[in-house]
């Protein structure tokens, strides 16, 4: 199963961690913000440590730290790099 798929599916989660200024901008379909620096204060939000999340923000830096600071509290976090890698492996954006 491809990452679009177990995102679109529910196996996964997608997580965007970009200011909510550029999640306003657009965003990923089916994608949770929680902008890094929350993150890393604790907001943890509705991401579930049983599932794998796949971490973006717009070129793939911060999704890293995310990506980073998620695995040393033991969630499955890979970082997907950017929205626009997102869309290049076949994701689509949110229409609202």
């Amino acid at each position: 199963m491809t990452m679009i798929e177990a995102v679109q599916s529910g196996i996964a989660q997608l997580l965007d961690v970009r200011t909510p200024e550029e999640w306003n901008e657009g965003h990923a379909e089916h994608a949770v913000l929680i902008p890094v620096d929350k993150l890393i204060a604790g907001a943890i939000g509705s991401l579930l440590p049983d599932q794998k999340i796949y971490v973006y923000c717009k070129g793939g830096v911060r999704a890293g730290t995310a990506t980073m600071y998620l695995r040393s509290k033991g969630f499955q976090a890979e970082n997907v790099g950017g929205l626009t890698d997102w869309v290049c492996a076949g994701g689509s954006l949110s229409k609202t």
